[in-house]
């Protein structure tokens, strides 16, 4: 048996620390009680090694050598060292090789008889020598008391009597350790001064490690007691007892503070493979006793901290950290997307969170109806919950970065693990994906929280670091996929090309990060956000049904069958809202967290300065802030980057500016100003959507919040160098721009939950149309605005068309809606409605208040624009394409507010639909006023027969006199105003009585003074008439072709026809004006 013992142990193993000198950590030592024997029948003499010692107290992860001792004179020996040496390996051991000995120590010490005889009979003397200690431990651990107790022999029963009671191998080793650590602070207090000692100590350890590894290992070496756990089963409580240190240990307990300096011991004892083994049952046991907690854990039990807390102290031995991912419980092979969370050994403790979908108790135990409950409640609920989830997240970071720290081959683990990760659930990043085949949000959400603790340090204010990020890194590394993702501005041909050329090398550790939190980002904190928009999507459409529901209830009233279907289904709608409601507060106690906004804006800011940099020609930002405008070409690393990159840029700050707009305030708002403004530029970014979100977010920032009055971005903006110079040039070309996204909601459905009925190019002018008007206050961003006119006035002219193509249709949608709306009000309040016909009412009333209130603010929003653009650049908006069409929506839209079917604009609550008749009649009128100087806007007036009469003007002054809308001598100007429009009137209907002969009138507008032949169509038409055409759209009218104005050619002969008769109309004295 000797022998089997002995093949087990192996080489010899690399020495050790003792326990003493790996009891100190960095937290408070804890004295503990000196161990006391099992059983003893009555008071015996106090052994010097181990009768007045303490345990050691953790102190520090890595042994340290003791401080020497300080004392004035030291003792001097009682006993000479080689007595007191045998004595102590007895006492380490616990064990006698005489009958006399154990009687002393009252039978604490077991006399190994049978090695005693063993001894004799090869005429050695039995002692407990250094020598012996091999053959003593083996002894003592083969002693099997089932066995002793059916012997007969009187000295083997009160051997028996003296041995603890069901004491374990492990238990007994962990004995033999504590006081092997007792004997060493002996000897330094008794003065010895032998060399001998330390290397007996080292041997003593050794053998003593590598038998406690065997016993973990193989827990059938020896015998063991019947009905105790053995092996990882007895290992793995002691690890997870760690967070509880309250426990009093007994003297073969490993207490929480011993813990960590035996793993030490370990670690140091064991051959690395030996040191694999014996770690690795305990970690496979401890995933299978995670899942066999019931309820399932989740973070407002305790079970969780035991777990992570055994983990972690694992992790502190840097041997350990090292093999970790190297075990096969790191991450299982046949792992999917949807799995990995369960066959991995972290992926149970990350996927902890307060999401709804997977810990559902939580939300119903923090936030169920929430309604009912005070909103200092609900915050309370959600910072506890902040504290709890804060104190994990720390612990997994923890964790991880002592793997990764532990070696070069670790830390490429960890990197593996997290590149499976995000390859397995790249499903994720889809529009509709079936949440039960990717990973959930927690698990993704915690990981990437993971990699920005661990790439913080590479954040630092001046970003000193940055150039360490490698730009080819998706060329030079294979850890992502990105072939079929789309680019931020080439084709997939071109990218094939890019990535074809070999890679000049594997990059760098920090590279690594800054990839792997980019494509984490981009799976999960982005497609959470989404997860969670959608939830609130389907709260705003259950609330619908609710209110349709209630709505409808005369209708079933006194049919008891339909009464109860009505009923029920009033209440499921009332408890899918309230269910929805508290997901909601869920999901934004663990997305809006401080802690987690914090560190992703640091690291978006980090990312959005790459990018710049990127980009710069001089490769000089930020240290020298980058000048605009950019080459016409971007460079090719740019290029070749996946989009999602501006996509998690845009998509989370977009999220914060809606749902946490004073998180804004903790941006660093110069880096988001210059790559908003940066990337606004044409022939970088080709998602037009990418852009839109940029200037949602600028949109954002200039709402008030807290006290920012203007919003958190206003003073930047309003004083920025590149805001003053190019916001306003790339807002406009940006305006223009979206006219040809058109296209529905359904490409922004994730993103914006407006009405389907809302097109996407309105609600990116919407924010473009905000920011102007939240800095027009500031002259030097009306002098770059006005500046575009002079700059490039067919860019203006086209800008000033869409604004005012725009504004017409809000107002005639909005208009027309509170019209809808009130007749639908007034049939629903009559009783002559059937039921079919109240339904279908209620439906359609349902419709026109959805849409009404969008119309109806963008349709003032736009007019009071176009009354601050006419005061600055009245000279664009008197043009021959522009100006009839003004005047007809300005005259039409007036007739509609004080005309005669005014009343039927009446609303019972105009609030609510935005309605503001008062502001609206004020800005039309200050328009009027504004180019009530200009000859070819009174004409246009004066022309418009479809909506202009004297009588309704007259009627618009007295309003804005009688209603105070305008002050006296503003309604003076309008009086004068209308005056002029009549003069002009007369002078049109002279005109009119002129007979023109039909080859000289324009095929569309039947007008022509300046015609053009159209290249294709071969058609002439007037100039001003195909310059409307074409800022709609650049085709021919009449065959579709493409035109652009300057291939239009003069129609000369035509003109001098044209010249030629109104000369001889004019000396005839039959058209006095032309």
């Amino acid at each position: 048996m000797r022998i089997k013992r002995l093949a087990r142990l192996g080489a010899p193993t690399p020495q050790s620390t003792p326990p003493d000198q790996a009891s100190a950590s960095g937290s408070t030592p804890t004295p503990t009680p000196a161990p006391k024997p099992t059983a003893t029948p009555s008071p015996v003499p106090k052994q010097p090694a181990a009768s007045t010692s303490r345990l050691p107290t953790v102190r520090q992860v890595s042994p340290v050598k003791p401080a020497p001792a300080t004392p004035n004179k030291k003792p001097k020996p009682q006993v000479p060292y080689s007595q007191w040496e045998e004595r102590t390996v007895g006492d380490v051991f616990g064990v006698a090789l005489d009958r006399s000995t154990a009687e002393q120590s009252e039978w604490r010490l077991c006399w190994l008889k049978e090695l005693e005889a063993e001894l004799k009979s090869e005429s050695l003397e039995p002692r407990t020598t250094l020598e012996m200690s091999d053959r003593l431990l083996i002894a003592r651990l083969s002693l099997d008391p089932a066995a002793m107790a059916r012997s007969d022999d009187a000295d083997i029963m009160t051997i028996l009597a003296g041995m603890p009671s069901e004491e374990t191998s492990f238990e007994y080793l962990v004995g033999c350790w504590k006081r092997l650590g007792a004997a060493n602070r002996a000897y330094n207090r008794l003065g010895y001064t032998s060399t001998d000692w330390p290397q007996a100590l080292d041997k003593l350890r050794s053998l003593i490690i590598s038998y406690c590894g065997m016993s973990l290992e193989d827990p059938t070496m020896f015998p063991q007691p019947a009905n105790k756990p053995v092996g990882p089963a007895e290992f793995l409580p002691i690890l997870l007892s760690i967070t509880n240190s309250s426990d009093t240990p007994s003297t073969s307990a490993l207490s929480s503070d011993d813990v960590l300096p035996f793993l030490n011991d370990l670690a140091n004892g064991l051959a690395a493979e030996q040191l694999l083994d014996t770690i690795s049952p305990t970690l496979s046991l401890l995933i299978q006793e995670w899942f066999r907690i019931t309820p399932s854990p989740d973070l407002m039990g305790d079970e969780w901290r035991r777990y992570v807390g055994a983990v972690g102290t694992l992790t502190q031995v840097k041997q350990i950290a090292a093999a970790m991912p190297t075990l096969p419980v790191w991450a299982f092979p046949s792992a999917t997307g949807a799995d990995i969370e369960y066959k991995s050994l972290l992926g149970p403790l990350i996927r902890l969170s307060v999401y709804p979908r997977e810990f559902a108790s939580i939300w119903k135990a923090y936030f169920a109806d929430p309604t009912e409950r005070k909103t200092g409640d609900i915050d309370a609920n959600k910072a506890n919950l902040q504290s709890t989830l804060g104190s994990l997240q720390q612990s997994l970071f923890n964790i991880f970065n002592a793997i990764i720290r532990a070696s070069p081959e670790s830390r490429e683990g960890v990197l593996a693990y997290i590149t499976r990760v995000a390859n397995l659930n790249d499903k994720r990043s889809g529009m509709r994906v079936d949440h039960r085949t990717v990973a959930s949000d927690g698990f993704m959400t915690n990981l990437q929280v993971v990699l920005l603790k661990l790439f913080a340090p590479v954040m630092d204010a001046s970003f000193s670091k940055i150039d360490k990020v490698d730009p080819d890194y998706y060329r030079n590394a294979t850890r992502f996929n990105i072939t079929d993702e789309t680019k931020v501005r080439a084709s997939k041909e071109e990218a094939d090309a890019h990535f074809a050329v070999p890679s000049t090398g594997p990059p760098n550790f920090i590279s690594d990060l800054f990839f792997s939190l980019n494509t984490y980002h981009h799976l999960g904190l982005v497609k959470t956000i989404s997860n969670r928009l959608r939830a609130e999507k389907s709260m705003s459409e259950t609330e619908k049904e609710l209110k349709r529901a209630e709505a409808s209830r005369s209708d079933w009233e006194g049919n008891p069958a339909l009464q109860a279907q009505g009923e029920a289904a009033i209440t499921k709608f009332k408890s899918d809202v309230a269910t929805l409601h508290a997901s909601i507060h869920a999901y934004d106690t663990q997305l809006l967290d401080p802690a987690l906004v914090r560190q992703t804006v640091s690291y978006l800011g980090f990312l959005m300065t790459w990018l710049i940099r990127l980009v710069d020609p001089k490769k000089q930002h930020p240290n020298v802030q980058i000048s605009l405008p950019l080459p016409a070409e971007a460079p090719a690393q740019f290029k070749m980057l996946p989009e999602y990159l501006f996509d998690n840029i845009t998509e989370y700050f977009d999220f914060l500016g809606r749902y946490s707009p004073d998180s804004l305030d903790n941006v660093d708002k110069d880096i988001l100003i210059t790559f908003t403004i940066t990337f606004l530029s044409p022939n970088y970014v080709n998602n037009p959507f990418l852009k839109a979100k940029l200037v949602s977010i600028l949109s954002a920032g200039l709402y008030p919040v807290g006290y920012h009055r203007k919003g958190t971005l206003f003073d930047r903006l309003s004083t920025h160098s590149l805001s003053l110079q190019y916001l306003m040039p790339t807002l406009i070309d940006f305006y223009i721009a979206v006219e040809a996204t058109g296209g529905h909601s359904q490409f922004w459905g994730k993103l914006y939950l407006l009405s389907a009925l809302t097109s996407d190019k309105f609600t990116f002018r919407r924010d473009i149309q905000h920011i102007w008007k939240s800095l027009w206050s500031n002259p030097l961003h009306r002098e770059a605005f006005v500046q575009v006119l002079h700059d490039d006035k067919e860019l203006y002219i086209r800008m000033v068309h869409m604004l005012l193509a725009d504004t017409t249709f809000h107002l005639e949608e909005s208009l027309s809606g509170l019209q809808k709306i009130n007749s639908l009000s007034t049939q629903l309040a009559g009783t002559s409605l059937s039921a079919t016909e109240r339904e279908e009412a209620t439906s359609q009333l349902s419709q026109a208040e959805g849409s009404a209130p969008f119309h109806t603010q963008q349709g003032l929003g736009n007019v009071e624009l176009i009354r601050d653009f006419t005061s600055t650049t009245p000279s664009a908006w008197v043009v021959g394409e522009i100006v009839d069409r003004l005047a007809a929506s300005l005259d039409e839209n007036l007739s509609n507010l004080v005309g005669p079917k005014m009343q039927d604009l009446k609303v019972a609550q105009p609030d609510k639909f935005y309605f503001k008749p008062k502001r609206l009649l004020a800005a039309i009128a200050q328009i009027y006023l504004n180019l009530g100087e200009e000859p070819d806007f009174i004409r246009a007036v004066a022309n418009d027969g479809r909506s202009y009469s004297k009588e309704l003007f007259e009627r618009f002054a007295r309003i804005l006199k009688n209603r105070a809308i305008m002050t006296g001598v503003e309604v003076q100007q309008v009086e004068a105003f209308i005056g002029r429009v009549e003069v002009a009137r007369a002078t049109i209907a002279l005109e009119d009585e002129v007979e023109v002969p039909d080859e000289y009138l324009d095929p569309l507008m039947a007008t022509g003074k300046n015609p053009v032949i159209l290249p294709t169509s071969k058609i002439s038409i007037d100039r001003d008439t195909i310059k409307s055409v074409l800022l709609s759209k650049p085709l021919d009218p009449f065959n579709n072709q493409p035109l652009k104005l300057e291939d239009c050619l003069p129609d000369v002969e035509l003109k001098a026809k044209i010249d030629a008769w109104l000369a001889s109309t004019r000396s005839t004295g039959k058209m006095e004006v032309d």
